[in-house]
């Protein structure tokens, strides 16, 4: 199956709040609300299960994840569930887990794993935590696999002799791992790709190649790419020095959100929908990555 548009970006937990308010208040303009970059922000120090030595004295470690998926007719909700520390994000479309007979919903975790469990093939080797998704229907507590394709996006941390692409990679049990198809955006230290099940992944680094930090997908997700790459050069060129940009001066790439928001609301529920969804969430992040702050 061809890789879905993946919505990767700074800021996604936020980028999705900021969405799903658009969405319920309709009747409101995008301009009438309260910016959503107010104000400056460093990055996230990333989170490690066994940090390396000389960052041990200041890591803090990273959340668990817990979540669940409604249960309809039509098998699990649009889902979108992203940890306290905002390193994984775990993105379900519509049917993603199929409807059992007295199951309401389906349990999903995330248990961040030490590194050291994974050994990938040569010449890859594993950049941050190793995670563990599983799905459970509740209230059975019996297995709940992937009835269709969902998508995972990793951030991992910003190491010094790291400047190569990234791949996400994934093992069934951990023993023998498997590189996907990736979208890498070594800018922000973020990874996504599509699964099609559960179990293990992590974030492994490749030696630096002329080709270093680009995507390793299948060019699945140009339609939005084109879209949010006029959104992503005005935002960047914004100097981190002076004081937030004006609505006004961010004028042009606020429209294109609300061109983008329109776009969504007019979708329906067609297949469409996830597309749209998936360019308005990286339009925000676009605004947050340029602008280096997120509230």
């Amino acid at each position: 199956m061809r890789p879905r548009s993946r919505a990767l970006g700074a800021g996604v937990a936020i980028a999705l709040v900021y969405t799903a308010t658009a969405v319920l208040s309709a009747d409101l303009s995008p301009l009438a609300r309260r910016p959503l970059l107010d104000g400056f922000a460093p990055p996230t120090a990333y989170r490690w299960v066994q940090p390396p030595p000389e960052l041990a004295a200041t890591n803090q470690k990273p959340t668990r994840g817990r979540f669940v998926a409604k249960l309809g007719n039509a098998g699990s909700e649009t889902s979108v569930f992203t940890t306290g520390d905002a390193q994984v994000t775990l993105i379900f479309p519509e049917g993603s887990f199929a409807s059992a007979g007295g199951q309401r919903s389906v349990k999903v975790t995330v248990e961040p794993l030490p590194s050291s469990i994974a050994h990938p093939d040569d010449p890859l080797t594993v950049v941050g935590n190793v995670y563990l998704i599983e799905a459970t229907y509740e209230p059975s507590g019996d297995d709940a696999a992937l009835a269709g394709i969902a998508t995972v996006v990793l951030v991992y941390p910003l190491l010094a002799n790291d400047h190569g692409s990234h791949s996400v990679i994934w093992s069934r049990s951990g023993d023998t791992w498997r590189t996907l198809d990736t979208d890498d955006l070594p800018s922000i230290q973020q990874a996504g790709a599509d699964i099609d099940e559960l179990g293990y992944l992590s974030v492994a680094g490749l030696p630096p190649s002329a080709t270093a930090g680009a995507g390793t997908g299948d060019g699945g997700s140009v339609a939005t790419v084109a879209i949010v790459a006029g959104l992503i050069v005005p935002a960047i060129l914004v100097p981190l020095w002076r004081p937030l940009a004006s609505i006004d001066a961010a004028a042009p790439v606020l429209e294109e959100q609300i061109e983008l928001l329109r776009r969504f609301r007019e979708s329906g529920g067609d297949k469409s929908q996830e597309e749209q969804l998936s360019a308005l969430l990286l339009s925000i992040n676009s605004i947050a990555a340029g602008f280096g702050a997120t509230g």
